[in-house]
C-alpha cells in the first residue's frame, strides 16, 4: 500500500497527542494517592471512651457490610409463594380429581409439609402407583409439578364357565366395578368372595381362577369358573338324642331338605351346617347338658348331588341346681325375690328359666326406680358331677324419678298435639320411674293406630331412657352393718336417699293425615253419639262414644 509523506506526518502527530494525555492522567492519579493518607477520618481523631477500648483498635472496629451468606439465609427464611401447580402423567384420571386431593394452591405460601401430605393423599386414593414432585424457583414464586403414575383401569369384567348363576349376579357379588383401578389384591379378594357365594348356593366344590386381572398390563378382569355339581340335602337324621325327638331338633337347625320335588331351597351350605352344630350344642347346654358333644356326617350318593346330613349326639349327664342364692340385694330380702323365681333348687338347669328370672329381678327393681339395676346370673359347677349352684349377683344402683318428658313427633305431617301422646302415658314428672309402666305406655302408643308401628324400619313409638353415667352405675354406699341382726335392706335402716331426676324422651312418627271430611255415620244412634275416627293402615274406622259424655 502506498503511503504519502504528508499522511505519515499526520499519523505521528495524533500518536504524540494520545501519549501526552495518558501521561498526564497517570500523574494526577499518583498525586491523589499520595495526598489521601494525610486526611484521616473523623472517627480516628475522636477521644477514646472512658470505660472501653479505643475506637481505632481491632476490638472496636467500624461495622462492616453484611456477608452474602447472611443475605442468602434471609432470602430462604422469607415466605415463598406458589406461582403455579402443574399435573403431568395423568391419562384416565381427570385433573379435577387430582386437585381435589391436594392442598398446595397457587398464590398460597409454599409449605414442604403440606406438599408431603398431598403426596400421601394421592397415593392413598389407590388411583396411582407412584407420585413424584418437582420444584422450580422463579422470580414469581415456586412452580410445583406433580408427576403421577396411574394404576391400570378395569375396562371390562367377564365370567367364563358359569351356568347355574348369571353374569349379572356374579358381577354384583364380585365387588369390582368398571372404571376403577385394577388392583391384583382386590381381584384376589373378589375371587374369594365369588367362591364363598357359590358355596352358599350348593356348589361346595367350586373352583374359580383369574385369567386376566393379576398383571399390571391387563386391561380388564376375566374369571374362569368351574362350578362342579349342585348339591342338595335329601334327608336330615339325628343319632343319640333322648331328651328331644327329631322333629324338635329340626326346629333348631337351618339345614333342611327342600320342597316341591326338592327344587326349592335345600341346597348344601357347609357354613350353615357348622352353625347348626353350634346351635344344637347351645340347645343341649341350655337344658343342662353342659358336656354334650355334637358331630356331623355327610353321606353323599353315587352322583354326589344328594346329601344325607346326619348329626351324631353325645348328650352326657344333665346338671341339677343344688342351691339358688342372691348377693348384693338390699331393697328386697332374699325371701321376697326367691318367691318370684321360676328356677328352684333341685330342678334341672334350664337356661330359658334362668334368663326369665334375671328379667324378673330386674323388673322388680325397675318398678321401684332402680332403672340401672344390674343382675348377672353366675352358675358355679361343683366337684360332684351333675350339680351346680346358681347365684344372682345384684347391683341395685340409685333410685330415679321422672324429670321432664320430651315428646318428639316426626313424619311428613307432624300435626298431632303433644297432649295426645301424654294422655297415653301412665307416668308423670315427679313420679318414681316404673319400667313396667313405661313398657305399658309404649304398647298403648302402638295400639292407638295414630302413629306408625313398623319394627323393621324402626318407625314405632319408643320411650328412651338416657344411658347411665359413671356416677349412675356406681354402687350406693351401704349402711352400717350390725352383727347379729337381720340383713334388712340398708335403706330401711339408714338415712333416706333422695331420688335423682332423669328426663325421658318419647319418639313417635305421625301416621297418614286425616281426610278432609269424615265419612257420614251409618248408625241410627249417630245423633246421640260423637264419632271418633282412628287411623288404620288402609282406611278410617269409626268408633262411636256416648254423647254427651257420661
Amino acid at each position: 500500500m502506498h503511503v504519502t509523506e504528508h499522511g505519515l506526518e499526520h499519523a505521528r502527530g495524533w500518536r504524540w497527542k494520545w501519549s501526552a494525555a495518558l501521561a498526564g492522567g497517570l500523574v494526577v492519579v499518583a498525586l491523589v494517592a499520595h495526598e489521601a493518607p494525610a486526611q484521616a477520618p473523623a472517627w480516628q481523631n475522636a477521644p477514646a471512651a472512658a470505660t472501653g477500648p479505643a475506637l481505632g483498635s481491632p476490638a472496636a472496629s467500624a461495622p462492616s457490610a453484611p456477608d452474602w451468606r447472611e443475605l442468602a439465609g434471609r432470602d430462604q427464611a422469607a415466605p415463598r409463594l406458589v406461582a403455579e401447580v402443574r399435573i403431568v402423567g395423568n391419562r384416565g384420571v381427570q385433573e379435577s380429581k387430582v386437585y381435589a386431593q391436594i392442598r398446595t394452591r397457587k398464590d398460597r405460601e409454599f409449605d414442604p409439609e403440606t406438599l408431603q401430605g398431598d403426596v400421601r393423599r394421592l397415593v392413598s386414593t389407590s388411583l396411582f402407583q407412584d407420585v413424584r414432585t418437582y420444584l422450580e424457583e422463579t422470580p414469581a414464586g415456586v412452580i410445583v409439578t406433580f408427576e403421577v403414575l396411574e394404576r391400570p383401569i378395569i375396562r371390562y369384567i367377564k365370567f367364563v364357565g358359569n351356568r347355574g348363576i348369571t353374569d349379572k349376579t356374579l358381577d354384583k357379588k364380585s365387588g369390582l366395578k368398571v372404571g376403577e383401578s385394577l388392583n391384583a389384591y382386590a381381584v384376589s379378594e373378589s375371587r374369594n368372595k365369588l367362591e364363598d357365594f357359590y358355596r352358599t348356593k350348593g356348589y361346595t366344590k367350586v373352583q374359580i381362577s383369574v385369567l386376566e386381572g393379576d398383571d399390571a398390563k391387563d386391561q380388564g378382569v376375566v374369571f374362569i369358573v368351574n362350578e362342579g355339581n349342585l348339591e342338595r340335602i335329601g334327608a336330615v337324621e339325628f343319632v343319640g338324642n333322648t331328651i328331644a325327638d327329631d322333629s324338635r331338633l329340626k326346629t333348631q337347625i337351618q339345614s333342611k331338605p327342600g320342597f316341591l320335588y326338592y327344587f326349592f331351597k335345600g341346597r348344601v351350605d357347609r357354613k350353615k351346617i357348622d352353625e347348626d352344630v353350634e346351635k344344637l350344642t347351645a340347645y343341649y347346654r341350655g337344658l343342662g347338658y353342659f358336656r354334650a358333644r355334637i358331630g356331623r356326617e355327610l353321606d353323599y350318593n353315587e352322583s354326589g348331588e344328594w346329601l344325607t346330613l346326619r348329626f351324631v349326639i353325645d348328650e352326657g349327664p344333665r346338671y341339677v341346681v343344688r342351691n339358688v342364692s342372691l348377693a348384693g340385694n338390699e331393697k328386697f330380702s332374699e325371701e321376697e325375690l326367691a318367691e318370684k323365681l321360676n328356677l328352684k333348687s333341685g330342678e334341672y338347669f334350664n337356661l330359658a328359666k334362668m334368663n326369665r328370672d334375671v328379667s324378673t329381678i330386674r323388673d322388680e327393681y325397675g318398678a321401684q326406680g332402680h332403672i340401672y339395676a344390674d343382675v348377672v346370673a353366675d352358675p358355679r359347677f361343683l366337684e360332684e358331677p351333675g350339680e351346680l349352684d346358681l347365684i344372682y349377683k345384684i347391683k341395685e344402683g340409685e333410685v330415679y324419678r321422672v324429670g321432664k318428658i320430651n315428646v318428639h313427633i316426626g313424619g311428613e305431617f307432624p300435626h298431632t298435639q303433644q297432649s295426645v301422646v301424654m294422655d297415653r302415658l301412665s307416668v308423670r314428672p315427679g313420679q318414681i320411674i316404673d319400667l313396667r309402666e313405661l313398657r305399658n305406655s309404649e304398647r298403648r302408643l302402638k295400639s292407638s293406630q295414630l302413629f306408625k308401628s313398623d319394627p323393621q324400619t324402626g318407625e314405632e313409638p319408643r320411650i328412651i331412657i338416657p344411658p347411665p353415667k359413671i356416677d349412675d352405675i356406681a354402687e350406693r354406699p351401704h349402711g352400717p352393718s350390725i352383727r347379729g341382726q337381720s340383713p334388712e335392706p340398708a335403706m330401711r335402716q339408714t338415712a333416706h336417699y333422695e331420688p335423682k331426676e332423669i328426663d325421658l324422651d318419647v319418639y313417635v312418627v305421625q301416621a297418614e293425615p286425616a281426610p278432609s271430611e269424615p265419612p257420614p255415620p251409618t248408625s241410627s244412634e249417630a245423633r246421640y253419639r260423637e264419632p271418633v275416627y282412628r287411623v288404620s293402615p288402609n282406611q278410617w274406622q269409626p268408633e262411636y262414644r256416648p254423647w254427651p259424655p257420661r
